[in-house]
């Protein structure tokens, strides 16, 4: 779904339609094109077994094991075999009836041609066939290109106005997450900055370069409008080259470098005409991925800057002004173009190790997943293979729906942020798994130039080059295992219209949640005390706020010996949270941990979970008798304020439990908290403030007892409460234990993600 114009800077923009279409049923679509056009190309999908193919890929948790012991290659095989058996036997019944197969594809069960009304009825009859879909051409609309420059105030002007803050707050935060390196280029205060090189530092991937992780031995496929191949930022990166362009009327001319439909090798995918905006997108996407131009004044790098590229033409150029708007002649890319580069793609896997396949085009909105699209089987034996699809959510300003085929479940589905806030301009809706940065993106066009362009399409290949630097670093990972460890690890980020948070997605806390380039996984507890140690007792809190039960998986390092001494799993219900000691992990660790002697053991703690939620390491002091966060997360800080974990209750005598909240809206306020008995999640009722609280101030009240205030007795294992601060409240709250015995107050607030 590729972009659409920004305020301020015009870029290249592939969509379906100015207005996106809604779905219609398969064969009311062919059958209305063939009483417009006389006949219809389709796309035919057989009748093959698939051998025990994979489970199902886990969308919130840790992979889906087969119990088949085939690898991914051996059931592609098998699943090959089945495919060339069926198309043998149909192709001979199909030409009895005058139908031919004008594209086929070794790897998928699906064939081409194109039919009348009779053809269709003996598609529809023969029982060696099970659906039959419109090939339809996707259309891109191109804006003009302007290589635009932004200066830090407009854009930090630009965030402000998306975030309901101040310019200075603005431009205060692109400052804070701003890190430079040794390879980017210095540039005075003031001066013009929007380029790829700070974009890559929003979502954390230069602190990953500085671990020596560039993307090296991963290659990303760019399924796009071509590429200029003689850009600076392509040097020595491309290492495979294909085209699919189909022509299936006399109006359509391939834009493959040898005019044909099909193209494979070097020069294939880079016939940019002059005078054309061809390559331009195709480009621009490779080099946010991985681009990596260092000659001249300025450095320019993608996200995986040490990755290869793959980048496949998929369009055809139409010279037909009906199916181009009045237009003389347009580009569409037809859906069995794209389908044939994935088969491709699947093809290559076998000669390179290929983290990501990249798309950016789509057609109507949907707000439910479109797991019938003639994509997703290629998407799924891709993702099978190790190999994640991303896809551009699209650009059409709704909320709660994106563009197909965004809507494949299987497949990444990606939306923009302006930095570090969601851009309202585009599509968001729960199916979207990540955010990425997506406004004024400057990177390569054709002629060895640059241009700024806004939409999902940047955002997406931030994606793309993420997954091929988390490949490199852990090349044995498996798809689910990296999908996890984005969504887990992105900063949850949401807007006043949505009912939903998307994580932003931070590369350095994927690649911490992900053990680095070994094992374990999972976020970094460091220092958690021995069960054995008198002075200072560690506690860990889970909390899971969402709406389906979950599991945690600790892995415990031992400290001393550097090894993992036990694994301890605890489920956690949706909603709930709950506070477990270090005796309770090491006795329920497989195996059982029993520790070291002395008054010195500490163990490394690496967290897993099944859920989207947060983590404490709580320290319990006997002798002083307090209590300390100590939560540090290996860089995983929470940096949500409205989800508060175990708020302690009156039972616990000697700790009240209070809340502070700063309003930093423009009108008084009184904030509304939501709470739930931490033991299983339900719900207690709303609490509120008793009287509003101004503009620019905080205020505190006491909440030990709001078990209490809605009219129950504290029952003796409720020793905890959950609190989430409503979105119509703009500010954040904080939760303060006084520590009377000890006379301390501690911020209880801080919490990793999981």
């Amino acid at each position: 779904m590729i972009g659409r114009p920004a305020a301020a800077a015009i870029g290249l923009f592939l969509i379906s339609f100015a207005t996106p279409a809604l779905a219609q049923d398969p064969l009311t679509e062919i059958r209305a094109r063939i009483a417009d056009k006389g006949q219809a190309t389709v796309l035919v999908r057989m009748a093959v077994a698939e051998p025990a193919a994979a489970a199902e890929p886990a969308r919130e948790g840790p992979a889906v094991q087969s119990a088949n012991p085939m690898t991914p290659r051996d059931r592609l095989n098998r699943v090959r075999e089945g495919i060339a058996s069926r198309r043998s036997g149909l192709e001979n019944s199909m030409a009895a009836h005058g139908i031919t197969m004008q594209r086929t594809y070794e790897n998928l069960p699906f064939f081409v041609t194109t039919v009348d009304e009779a053809g269709l009825e003996v598609l529809l009859r023969d029982p060696g066939i099970t659906a039959v879909t419109l090939n339809r051409a996707r259309r891109p609309n191109r804006d003009v290109v302007r290589k635009v420059i932004v200066s830090d105030n407009e854009l930090a002007t630009l965030n402000a106005s998306a975030n309901g803050a101040t310019a200075e707050d603005a431009a205060a935060e692109r400052a804070a997450r701003s890190h430079a390196t040794s390879s980017s280029t210095s540039t005075p205060s003031g001066a013009a900055t929007p380029l790829l090189d700070t974009s890559v530092g929003y979502i954390n991937a230069e602190q990953v370069w500085a671990q020596g992780v560039i993307g090296t031995g991963q290659a990303i496929a760019i399924l796009d409008d071509g590429i200029d191949a003689n850009h600076d930022m392509f040097a020595g990166k491309i290492v495979a080259e294909a085209c699919f362009s189909d022509t299936f009327d006399a109006a359509d001319e391939s834009l493959c470098a040898n005019g044909n439909v099909s193209q494979i090798g070097t020069g294939s995918a880079s016939l940019c005409p002059s005078g054309t905006t061809v390559c331009d997108h195709g480009s621009h996407v490779a080099g946010i991925a991985a681009g990596n131009d260092q000659i001249g004044s300025t450095t320019r790098r993608g996200v995986a800057y040490g990755a290869d590229l793959i980048p496949i033409q998929v369009f055809t150029r139409v010279n037909d002004p009906d199916s181009c708007d009045d237009e003389p002649s347009c580009e569409l890319s037809y859906d069995s173009a794209t389908v044939a580069a994935l088969n491709h793609v699947i093809n290559l896997t076998s000669s390179f190790s290929i983290a990501a396949t990249n798309m950016s085009l789509g057609s109507e909105l949907t707000n439910t997943a479109c797991d019938n699209n003639v994509h997703k089987t290629a998407i799924d034996t891709l993702r099978d293979l190790g190999v994640l699809t991303t896809i551009a959510a699209g650009n059409a300003e709704a909320v709660g729906s994106v563009e197909n085929p965004g809507c494949i479940s299987t497949a990444i589905t990606v939306s923009s942020s302006i930095i570090t806030v969601p851009d309202s301009t585009v599509n968001h809706a729960p199916m979207v798994d990540v955010l990425a940065p997506g406004v004024f993106i400057v990177s390569a066009v054709p002629n060895n130039s640059y241009a700024t362009f806004s939409g999902t399409s940047m955002a997406t290949p931030h994606v793309a080059g993420a997954i091929a630097l988390l490949k490199s670093a852990n090349p044995n990972a498996t798809a689910d295992e990296i999908e996890i460890a984005l969504e887990s690890t992105g900063v949850p980020t949401t807007l006043a219209a949505w009912t939903w948070s998307t994580p932003l997605i931070d590369v350095e806390a994927a690649l911490a949640f992900m053990g680095g380039s070994g094992n374990p996984t999972g976020r970094v507890i460091a220092g958690a005390f021995a069960s054995n140690r008198t002075k200072a007792q560690s506690n860990i809190r889970f909390y899971n706020p969402g709406s389906n039960s979950g599991t945690v998986t600790v892995d415990v390092v031992d400290d001393l010996t550097g090894e993992t001494a036990g694994t301890y799993t605890r489920s956690v219900t949706a909603g709930a949270s709950i506070q477990v000691s270090m005796e309770n992990i090491e006795d329920g660790a497989s195996p059982a941990i029993t520790p070291a002697g002395g008054d010195t053991q500490s163990y490394t703690l690496h967290v897993t979970a099944t859920f989207s939620g947060y983590l404490q390491h709580v320290l319990w002091n006997p002798a002083g008798g307090s209590l300390t966060n100590l939560s540090g997360c290996g860089n995983g800080l929470a940096n949500t304020v409205r989800d508060i974990g175990n708020v302690h209750t009156s039972i616990i005598t000697g700790y009240p439990s209070y809340l502070l909240v700063h309003n930093s809206g423009t009108s008084e306020a009184n904030p509304t908290f939501v709470v739930t008995d931490a033991r299983d999640g339900s719900s207690l009722g709303n609490f509120n403030f008793t009287s509003g609280v101004a503009p620019n101030t905080s205020s505190m009240v006491l909440v030990s007892d709001l078990v209490e205030f809605f009219g129950g007795t504290p029952e003796s294992d409720q020793f905890h409460l959950n609190l989430e601060l409503q979105s119509s409240f703009t500010g954040f709250a904080q939760h303060i234990v006084d520590n009377e015995v000890g006379g301390v107050l501690t911020n209880m607030t801080a919490k990793c993600d999981l």
